[in-house]
């Protein structure tokens, strides 16, 4: 990777470039540029008590202890108190719109019934070379639940992949430009992925009033990313 440095901060361009969470003892920040952090603790925006890990991380670290951030502080190497007035909120453009989200969701229907189909189709040809059409079609009449059964299987472990796979995003939310992190700032992984998916039961009832939130909540959560403690941001990891 190329390391040139932002002539102004003295830093690496990339590590401006990357996302990050702050947290500053009342709550959790973010995601936020790099350029954006640097230019927030300039303005004095950010309390020196404050922690911050980046996007994915694992571990929140004192802000004090994190390079290139650390020097950004007014009078840094002396240890001046400063000022330590309240975090800035980040911007709502962090936060993916209901829209994005559901031109997400309806592409990843689409991708998911097809994966059902195909398995479908796959599961019928087979059937039929082995039991024969008749039995077949008896088997597949008699047994609609495991059937429906199967195929939710089949979406939950798709949800579950990509999610917590290298994109953090099922292909739907790739294609939009959006993907699922933790409130914390950790990644998902594939439980945590699979019981955000079941949570949308939650936000279906009454009358899909918990993806409604999504229009007026302050980071866009719907229901269910309120209660698995999830945010969908813009941008690709």
């Amino acid at each position: 990777m190329s390391q040139a440095n932002d002539p102004v901060a003295g830093a690496p361009l990339e590590v401006l470039e990357q996302l990050y969470y702050l947290h500053d003892g009342s709550g959790v920040l973010g995601p936020l540029k790099g350029f954006k952090l640097k230019e927030m603790i300039e303005n004095d925006a950010v309390s020196r008590a404050s922690h911050i890990n980046s996007a994915g991380a694992p571990d929140w670290v004192p802000i004090l202890q994190f390079a290139p951030f650390s020097s950004f502080f007014r009078d840094a190497e002396a240890g001046a108190p400063g000022r330590s007035p309240h975090a800035a909120p980040a911007s709502k453009q962090a936060y993916a719109s209901f829209w994005i989200r559901l031109g997400a969701y309806l592409i990843d229907y689409a991708l998911t019934i097809g994966l059902v189909a195909v398995f479908g189709a796959l599961f019928a040809i087979g059937a039929v070379l082995l039991v024969g059409a008749e039995q077949t079609e008896g088997l597949l009449t008699a047994h609609p639940t495991a059937i429906n059964f199967i195929g939710t299987i089949i979406a939950l472990t798709y949800y579950a992949y990509f999610a917590a796979g290298p994109w953090q995003a099922t292909p739907g939310k790739r294609f939009c430009g959006i993907y699922v992190i933790r409130t914390s700032g950790q990644r998902v992984d594939a439980s945590f992925a699979v019981l955000r998916n079941l949570a949308y039961l939650l936000s279906a009832l009454p009358l899909f009033l918990g993806f409604a939130m999504i229009f007026w909540t302050d980071e866009r959560k719907g229901l269910h990313d309120m209660v698995c403690g999830s945010r969908v941001v813009y941008g690709k990891l």
